[in-house]
């Protein structure tokens, strides 16, 4: 009888993390996951060992490494507006480096990164193919940039099998920014900033996670390559929102201020929450949801991956919602 596949989880308390458990979890495959937060309690019901540990523990970290095929790295610092850079740059680089050489020292057969398309920054040409040039604007992009590489250095120096994967905005049930969206929509409060022509790819949690498996349990040939994943389609932001509503049966929003208006609120809010600890209602990142063009090629994902993205915005919300 074949042993099932075993494989590690980091941020396994997280929206996407979570999600890769329970995913890998009724395929089957032997899971072992660390947060820094509890499991959400239905993970907690699945026969996975959960590890409640610090990403920046070497000693744990190995430890949860060993016995593993293949690590799905999950954990970051993402949403944190009020963190220092230092804190960015500990889990988003330095760990990533110290994940690699656990990984080496275990002989992981793959280890696949989840970096993010922020890398690219605003989209010059969209949509934007891999090889596409890299303009990270804030600290979460940046850092994520410098994983990227910390992660090749490393595991190209140690021989480590790895995939780095750059999703696009993935929405789906327990998302924050899913759950903001149409908590927004529902209570009339959402409102644009400037013409919100700018384009989104958004991409439902099942075909993400669809991603991550083809880049775990795809051949050597893709080893060491970067691969973009995104939804069926791209769209205009007003368009995206519009979908949002009409999938809730709520009015689309109607509200505009002008660009000016919102890179101010931004700004204050931000010194507000910092000041009372607590994560602003709206911030700068606010803006460039409303200014970035975020589109892109998936083409060597479909090649190379044999990746398909079948949910179409309005089905993922309708599924949200049930």
């Amino acid at each position: 009888m074949t042993e099932p596949p075993r494989a590690l989880v980091t941020g396994a308390a997280g929206f996407i993390g979570a999600h890769c458990v329970r995913y890998l979890a009724v395929r089957n495959w032997r899971v072992r996951a660390l947060d820094v937060h509890p499991a959400p309690p239905d993970v907690v019901k699945l026969n996975v060992e959960f590890r409640v540990q610090d990403l920046r523990d070497a000693a744990a970290l190995a430890a949860a490494v060993e016995g593993m095929q293949v690590v799905f790295h999950l954990a970051s610092v993402h949403l944190a507006v009020g963190a220092k850079y230092e804190e960015f740059e500990s889990v988003n680089v330095k760990a990533v480096e110290q994940l690699v050489r656990a990984c080496a020292a275990a002989n992981v057969r793959r280890l696949v990164h989840v970096s993010s398309v922020g890398v690219y920054g605003h989209v010059q040409n969209p949509p934007a193919a891999e090889d596409a040039p890299l303009h990270p604007v804030n600290t979460y992009e940046r850092t994520k940039r410098a994983g990227e590489e910390a992660l090749k250095r490393a595991a190209e120096g140690l021989g480590v099998d790895f995939v780095i994967i750059r999703p696009s905005w993935v929405y789906g049930v327990g998302c924050p920014r899913t759950e903001k969206l149409m908590s927004a929509l529902r209570k009339g409060r959402f409102f644009y900033i400037g013409a919100a022509k700018n384009l989104r790819h958004p991409i439902f949690i099942d075909d993400f996670l669809e991603g991550l498996l083809l880049a775990a349990t795809s051949g050597p040939e893709v080893s060491g390559r970067t691969f973009n994943l995104a939804g069926p389609r791209y769209m205009t932001v007003e368009e995206m929102v519009a979908t949002f509503a009409t999938a809730m049966q709520v009015p689309p929003p109607r509200l505009r201020i002008p660009r000016w208006l919102g890179l101010s609120t931004g700004w204050a809010a931000e010194q507000v929450g910092a000041l009372l600890k607590i994560e602003p209602p709206i911030s700068r990142r606010t803006l460039a949801f409303f200014e970035n063009d975020n589109a892109f090629d998936i083409q060597a994902a479909r090649e190379s991956l044999k990746f398909e993205p079948r949910v179409e915005l309005i089905d993922g919300v309708r599924r949200v919602l049930q």
